[in-house]
């Protein structure tokens, strides 16, 4: 399995950054506040993988 690193983690917010911005333009649409909501829990997701230890 490939290691999480630094640039792997880079790429990931910025995708999950992309989501929550088109999220955020279409935020009075059905799937405005939906795509927000993946942005911010992708987010904390790849905090949580970086506090969580690995066994």
């Amino acid at each position: 399995m490939p290691e999480f690193t630094l640039e792997l983690a880079s790429v990931v917010a910025v995708t999950f950054a992309a989501i929550m911005t088109v999220g955020f333009a279409w935020r009075e649409r059905k799937w405005g506040p939906a795509l927000m909501m993946v942005g911010i829990v992708g987010f904390l997701a790849i905090i949580a993988y970086g506090i969580v230890p690995k066994f």
